[in-house]
């Protein structure tokens, strides 16, 4: 049986993904169409992984493979064959400055050597100020640990957070009972006992936070310092396409004034769009050709009550006023929707629809939030699941409702890289299992048809993952001279064969005279 790989719209080429890798050269932000193009004016859609090492040496092992720790030729030889052509590479202030005002130079020397191996091999590079609950101190990474050496707080002493702490929702680090280490960092091991997230609300986090955000101690300035000299090493490389600022900031004020939450502006322009600006001026200061991929708080744009109650962001504009060179970015797990969703590490299978119900939501949402404000839109973390039907559905799931909003993405992660801090505990998460075998029913989903370049603007795409028939259509831009590339794996969907019908905007069949197919 043959089954359908079908691309419509009227096409001057069609090139194979798999078959000849673009060369990558720098992709910018076209302001007219609130699209991604490249140096041909083609559409570009991103589809890729998260590539996060969360502790020293703060980067991947490039000189041979290993499941859960590499990214070396053979990875990117098969990330390329199963669809992707995007990482989103954690550079962690942390591993950047490692000691006040002293910037890693050597380490930023292998984290560009890597970059380029990766452009060299067909893939576009975001540098990701990753964090998550800020510093090791506190049983997460991200930040120096020195703004956790003293003048955080250490007491639920508002009435909000008193109210909480039965619920678990202020404990202090004190409560957990961690153990320490030699470098006076809690064990991996006790940090792990709970689910990180529970630790944003500890009150030496909300305070650190408060730091951040508030120039406390100069925290603000030296981050934004750690930008510039990170946005000045990577300069007028073609590969890095942007940054993304800081990866899930967290609202700092929740329990003092939760009113901000529920302004007009809210937490993300009273706080997050000030710190933002800041550091764009620093990028387009080292190379006005890169991207700011900025993202909102988590919550309260999404909250876990009545299956996931999704909010307009708090951004009323863009952090910047320029019309270019800003995405906006995206988060987005089922397991948001409530506890009990992921009690097992991932959605369960027969809360299918309501996982669907969610992501479309929030992808409409998040949609509309981009159009308001004149960006992209891109989906930069989904999935941190395990080789099984749930995981597969919930990939399914974002990214069809990805495809709808027309906006690439990145599956969380590619492996494991010391990842403490997921919603996938101590399971796999990764494309491999601990044994070094292939999770197959995860790839096979990652690895799904689509138009990464288009001649033009796309009008509509669709996969359908039971069948595997793909539709897509788009306008031609016959000023394109470059082909239009579709994307689609023999390997996991088109085993016995497959078969493509390309017509033109009257439904007309095109004959292969008609264009090229490599």
């Amino acid at each position: 049986m043959l089954t359908r790989a079908i691309a419509t719209g009227a096409l001057a080429t069609l090139t194979n993904a798999h078959v000849e890798r673009p060369k990558i050269t720098q992709l910018r932000m076209d302001p007219s169409s609130r699209t991604i193009v490249d140096q041909h004016n083609r559409q570009v859609i991103l589809h890729g992984v998260n590539v996060v090492p969360k502790v020293a040496p703060y980067i991947p092992i490039t000189d041979k493979f290993d499941p859960q720790l590499s990214l070396n030729q053979k990875d990117m030889e098969d990330l390329a064959a199963w669809g992707m052509n995007f990482i989103r590479l954690g550079v962690m202030w942390e591993a950047v400055e490692r000691t006040p005002g002293v910037y890693d130079m050597p380490y930023l020397d292998k984290i560009e050597q890597l970059i380029n191996k990766l452009g060299e091999s067909g893939f576009f590079v975001l540098v990701d100020a990753h964090q998550d609950v800020g510093v090791r101190k506190l049983c997460g990474e991200g930040f120096p640990n020195w703004y956790a050496q003293k003048n955080l707080n250490h007491e639920c002493n508002d009435t909000i957070s008193s109210m909480t702490w039965p619920l678990g929702l202020c404990y202090t680090a004190e409560d957990y009972g961690w153990r320490y280490d030699a470098d006076g960092n809690p064990v991996l091991e006790d940090c792990q006992k709970h689910p990180f997230f529970m630790y944003y609300t500890m009150p030496e986090s909300v305070s650190l936070f408060d730091k951040l955000y508030e120039n406390k101690e100069g925290m603000q300035d030296a981050f934004v310092n750690y930008w510039a000299v990170v946005s000045k090493r990577f300069a007028h490389n073609p590969y890095v396409i942007g940054y993304d600022p800081l990866n899930e900031p967290f609202p700092s004020t929740y329990f003092g004034t939760p009113s901000l939450y529920f302004q007009t502006g809210g937490f993300d322009d009273a706080k997050l769009k000030p710190m933002y600006s800041k550091i764009f001026d620093k990028y387009m200061e080292a190379d006005p050709s890169k991207i700011m991929f900025f993202e909102g708080v988590q919550v309260p744009d999404t909250v876990a009550i009545n299956d996931g109650m999704v909010f307009p962001t708090g951004f009323q504009t863009r952090p910047n006023a320029m019309k270019t060179n800003q995405v906006f970015n995206e988060h987005t797990y089922c397991c948001q929707m409530g506890p009990e969703v992921c009690d097992s590490g991932e959605p369960h299978i027969e809360l299918k629809e309501k996982c669907r119900s969610f992501h479309d939501r929030r992808l409409k949402q998040r949609g509309d939030d981009a159009r308001r404000l004149e960006t992209p839109l891109i989906i930069s973390e989904f999935g941190a699941c395990f080789d099984s039907e749930s995981c597969a559905m919930e990939i399914g799931l974002v990214a069809d409702a990805s495809d709808k909003e027309q906006a690439g993405w990145a599956y969380w992660q590619f492996k494991n890289y010391w990842d403490f801090t997921t919603t996938a505990g101590t399971g796999s998460e990764g494309f491999y299992n601990f044994d070094g075998t292939l999770q197959h029913k995860k790839v096979k989903a990652l690895a799904r048809t689509y138009l990464p370049f288009t001649q033009g603007l796309l009008d509509s795409v669709a996969f359908d993952t039971t069948t595997g028939n793909f539709a897509g259509s788009f306008t031609l831009d016959a000023s394109i001279d470059a082909p239009s590339v579709l994307f689609f794996s023999e390997e996991f969907w088109y085993t016995n064969g497959y078969e493509y019908t390309v017509t033109d905007a009257s439904g007309h069949a095109l004959n292969e005279s008609d264009f090229i197919q490599n």
